[in-house]
């Protein structure tokens, strides 16, 4: 059997042009490339793979200079340039590098090989889910699967990009391998595509280098002891090279909708139901209304479908509880298995048990858990226990909290609200510690709790999560995560277990159970036992079908790691959606924030205002190539690489509609239908 390593190299880079032959430490770093990949012990032959393209000739020569072997294909479908480099070199098995991975690891080579070799599989790589840096990709496939790749793969970004069919098609036996070492991929990135990485990579080199190929595990230890070295090219973005060919492609052409039985339906809703919908977020004022469906019929997995027979890629995911996917086959047999042996009951079920133990093995403040059915029952009852115990009435918050009133009563929703209860709580601004002090100084011991969202699409900064905690009970108050959107999503004992604060009280919603109503209270025994004489008490808190949904969601993600999916498909929307906002000169209109399980895209205006004219067109251009976009992104684990990439097409298309409107000042022109309305208006 041989085993070819093919390095894919030209000189054509846009980014950074004839990176492959810059010099590092006295030589090109191509050469630097090859002489690492050799030292791999399973690898039998190097060849470098360049185009055709007369500006490539510099490689040839260079590859002749050092007795290289070099090949020369097609300069864009690099899929057939592999295949027939393979070919004519009779590799049994092809080992893809490409000559942007200057610190590409022998021992990673190897690993990735002999997974290959051991296991059967078609494709093995460690590129499927991002747990090396960026920069030590390897990929592994035989000679056969990249032949039918090559027969039966259209797709010109694909096979310009060689791999994407293996992972995607569905036809191929595919692994990826894990990094032992725990690491978050999103700070380490090796490969060069800019000049910062450059100046990275020789800063490395500069350390390590002496004549010899260092290791993997020497780079982690220098970044360990140098932390400032990997500021250098901190903003650089995984792959951005893959997400500019999607301007290669066709724009997804409109396709008109038809929602006529969604407005026939909403004219009789309007008599029927104030605001025609149970939920301000899924109402039509939400909606680019007269454009957007309004009434959805069904889902499965990442698609819905309205009223009108209308088929889209669901992002929203009913605001975060959809977790898995529509009509999720496991949890869907879980409620039926359920349901035929009734809803609820008369005394509590023993499945109540089973998922508070499950809560609390997995919740790293839960010792107790008391249930709802809505995240505004859990924030609710929380700072109730939390009055209770410390006999206070007032409360700080930062972030957003439901529709009771100790809450919404600070908002410009606050119709209802009796003055005297809006007066009860005050709210703080998220990575500044000084105005929950100035919270504190004003209302000396009269503060009960603190409650806050760990993490929004803001990171906190500066030790925030800790500090908030510190200044809290300095104060003798309670503090309260708010993890209704976090839980699940983030970490799977949600965000105090990703950055590592434990609060005192948690309240879990939304993904909790794919869809069905519940929520929960968790926390310290010692406070938890305050609801044993706090009123916090529903009929359907037991309701068993929700609840061994919730027992089935949980332990489906536990199994299926699909914390790392959700990881790593909302990575690639938001750092496609930023590398296509920054081509088409649109990132101060534009950006797609926060951590990549829920991220959000957000308008502003040429002022930096809130932009809704913006995003209704953006919208509507979404929704009229079957993509259901609100702003947000919650990520589902039935979101593939299809949907993702499909996605980024529609994206790129509505995009370079939305410069188009910018600069021809007709935004407001091109809408079909009215502009979507604000949830909280400024007050």
């Amino acid at each position: 059997m041989k085993i070819t390593a093919v390095i894919q190299a030209r000189v054509g880079s846009s980014r950074l042009p004839a990176k492959v032959l810059m010099d590092i430490q006295g030589k090109p770093m191509l050469w630097h490339i090859v002489k690492r990949v050799s030292s791999a012990k399973l690898i039998d032959e190097v060849v470098i793979a360049t185009s055709k393209n007369n500006n490539n000739d510099r490689i040839v020569k260079f590859a002749k200079e050092h007795d290289f072997k070099i090949f020369r294909g097609s300069e864009n479908n690099c899929l057939d340039r592999y295949y027939r480099a393979a070919k004519e070199l009779k590799a049994d098995v092809v080992v893809r590098i490409t000559a942007d991975c200057a610190l590409i690891c022998p021992e990673v080579i190897d690993n990735v090989i002999s997974e290959y070799l051991k296991n059967g599989y078609d494709y093995v790589t460690n590129t499927i889910y991002y747990t090396y840096p960026e920069g030590c990709d390897v990929e592994v496939f035989s000679f056969e699967a990249l032949k039918k790749a090559w027969r039966e793969c259209r797709d010109s970004v694909a096979r310009e990009h060689v791999t994407p069919y293996f992972k995607n098609s569905g036809r191929f036996r595919i692994k990826n391998i894990e990094n032992k070492i725990h690491i978050n991929p999103e700070e380490y990135k090796w490969s060069v595509d800019r000049i910062e990485d450059m100046e990275f990579v020789r800063r490395v080199y500069k350390y390590l280098y002496h004549g010899n190929v260092f290791s993997y595990k020497e780079i982690m230890d220098l970044l360990e002891k140098y932390p400032e070295l990997k500021q250098i090219n901190s903003k650089a973005i995984i792959n951005e090279g893959f997400y500019r060919g999607f301007l290669k492609l066709p724009k997804i052409k409109a396709k008109k909708l038809r929602i006529n039985k969604s407005l026939l339906l909403k004219r009789k809703a309007d008599k029927l139901i104030p605001n025609c919908s149970q939920t301000l977020s899924k109402s039509y004022s939400q909606f680019v209304y007269g454009a957007a469906p309004v009434f959805l019929e069904k889902g499965k997995g990442s698609r819905v479908w309205d009223i009108d027979g209308n088929e889209y890629i669901d992002y929203a995911m009913a605001l975060g509880p959809v977790i898995l996917g529509h009509n999720y086959p496991a949890i869907t047999s879980a409620i039926k298995k359920i349901a035929v042996k009734g809803v609820t009951f008369t005394l509590p079920h023993r499945l109540e048990v089973e998922l508070a133990e499950l809560l609390c093995r997995t919740i790293p403040c839960a010792e107790m858990v008391r249930f709802g059915k809505n995240g505004s029952d859990a924030t609710s009852g929380a700072v109730r226990v939390a009055r209770a115990l410390t006999g206070r009435d007032k409360v700080a918050c930062c972030g957003y909290h439901g529709w009771q009133d100790w809450y919404i009563g600070v908002t410009t929703r606050n119709k209802g609200v009796p003055g005297e209860v809006r007066k009860l709580t005050s709210t703080f601004e998220y990575n500044k510690i000084e105005t929950l002090e100035k919270i504190f100084a004003e209302n000396p011991k009269q503060i009960a709790c603190v409650i806050m969202e760990p993490v929004g699409v803001v990171e906190p900064e500066d030790n925030f999560l800790q500090k908030v905690k510190e200044l809290t009970h300095k104060n003798g108050a309670i503090l309260i995560f708010d993890e209704v959107v976090t839980g699940f999503r983030i970490s799977l004992g949600g965000a105090q277990e990703y950055f590592n604060v434990r609060p005192d009280l948690a309240c879990f919603g939304k993904a909790m159970s794919n869809g069905l109503p519940i929520s929960a209270v968790v926390g310290k025994r010692e406070i938890m036992k305050q609801f044993e004489e706090v009123f916090y008490s529903f009929t359907f808190g037991g309701e068993i079908v929700s609840i061994a949904a919730a027992i089935g969601t949980i332990k489906e993600i536990k199994e299926k790691n699909v914390i790392r999916h959700l990881w790593e498909q909302g990575r690639k929307i938001k750092d496609g959606y930023n590398v296509l906002s920054k081509e088409y000169g649109l990132e101060r209109y534009t950006q797609c924030i926060g951590l990549p399980p829920r991220t959000v895209i957000i308008f502003k205006n040429r002022t930096g205002q809130d932009d809704l004219l913006l995003k209704s067109l953006f919208q509507q251009e979404c929704l009229k190539r079957k993509v259901l976009f609100t702003d947000d992104h919650n990520i589902c684990f039935s979101h593939t690489d299809k949907d993702i990439d499909y996605t980024l097409r529609v994206y790129r298309t509505a995009l370079d509609i939305l410069r188009d409107a910018i600069s021809k000042n007709k935004v407001r022109k091109l809408l079909e239908g009215e502009s979507v309305r604000p949830v909280f208006r400024k007050p």
